[in-house]
């Protein structure tokens, strides 16, 4: 999206339930899926958070959101696609990722991306996103699903876990409603 680099990959395919509620240290720390194939493909952005504040109040503009996962013949290259629908309009774009450990650089709209997955539900995705644009430095946390939908419980979950990072507290949610953006290169194939 235009803006607000949205910016989310990498599939965290494990709960966080267990006998004990997870601490701070548990919710916030980086990992990858045993299988990283489980990542790639589409992912619709159900809520999320931005910091400072100007990054989470143009969240408000985002009504929909799609990300599209997909590996390429290098092993750690990962390409993502998007679909915004932002601004009354949607937004498509293209960039291809690098995968270092457990963090993806990447360059978009002039601003350096750093991202990680964090462990969130099942046949969710749940992303990081730091990036620097010269002097402008911003965060988000962004909640994907396969579906656009998610349980409250998991919600409550990711919402311990905007806690635990300092993101503002009134998080940005899609409505559920408004149309995703057209998949050109779907429907092209």
């Amino acid at each position: 999206m235009t803006g607000v680099p949205l910016v989310a990959f990498l599939l965290p395919l494990a709960t966080l339930c267990g006998a004990s509620a997870p601490d701070c240290k548990d919710l916030v720390k980086p990992f990858m899926p045993e299988d990283p194939k489980l990542i790639f493909g589409k992912w619709v952005y159900v809520m999320g958070a931005g910091d400072p504040l100007p990054y989470h109040q143009a969240l408000e503009s985002m009504k929909s959101s799609w990300i599209d996962l997909s590996p390429t013949s290098a092993s750690h290259i990962v390409t993502l696609r998007w679909g915004d629908h932002c601004f009354n309009r949607c937004i498509l774009g293209e960039v291809n990722a690098t995968v270092v450990g457990l963090a993806t650089m990447f360059r978009k709209n002039l601003a350096d991306h750093k991202g990680h997955i964090l462990r969130t539900c099942s046949d969710c995705l749940l992303w990081t996103d730091t990036f620097r644009n010269g002097d402008v430095t911003g965060r988000f946390i962004l909640q994907f699903t396969r579906s656009g939908q998610i349980d409250p419980k998991d919600v409550e979950v990711f919402q311990k876990q905007v806690g635990c990072l300092n993101f503002p507290e009134n998080i940005h949610k899609y409505d559920g409603i408004t149309e995703l953006c057209p998949d050109d290169k779907q429907t092209a194939e």
